[in-house]
């Protein structure tokens, strides 16, 4: 009988901090992330959400420590072939009014707030029962 596959994380963070300008935004974070699971990303205005995110979506790079987004290691991959395969909806990005919920989603694909390509694969299990 041979042993179950060990899963290869999705998004593995080893001893990750970030610093921009002398003021660290993430210390010594530690995650593990597997393939089907659900993870929830509580905290307070400024505790770092939003730079965790980035680092997953291989927007940023840790001052200190390791990311593997898809088992691919930050600072030893091109960036360009591994951002199309994670999408990454900016919470920064101004969008326009009224955007239907596809079109937001979407923006995680195309990196951009402007009108899709009708090329463009549709979100489906995204929208769900929606319509948008």
């Amino acid at each position: 009988m041979t042993a179950p596959a060990v899963p290869v994380p999705v998004l593995r963070l080893r001893e990750v901090d970030v610093v921009r300008d002398g003021t660290p935004l993430l210390r010594s974070i530690s995650l593990t992330v597997h393939q089907g699971e659900h993870w929830a990303l509580l905290g307070s205005n400024g505790a770092g959400k939003s730079t965790l995110l980035s680092l997953a979506g291989a927007l940023v790079h840790p001052t200190r420590g390791t990311v593997e987004v898809l088992g691919r290691t930050l600072g030893r991959v091109d960036l360009r072939e591994l951002r199309s395969f994670v999408g990454h909806v900016d919470p920064r990005h101004p969008l326009r009014s009224p955007l239907r919920v596809r079109d937001v989603v979407l923006t995680g694909l195309t990196n951009t707030v402007e009108p899709v390509p009708a090329t463009a694969p549709p979100p489906t299990s995204a929208t769900g029962p929606t319509g948008c």
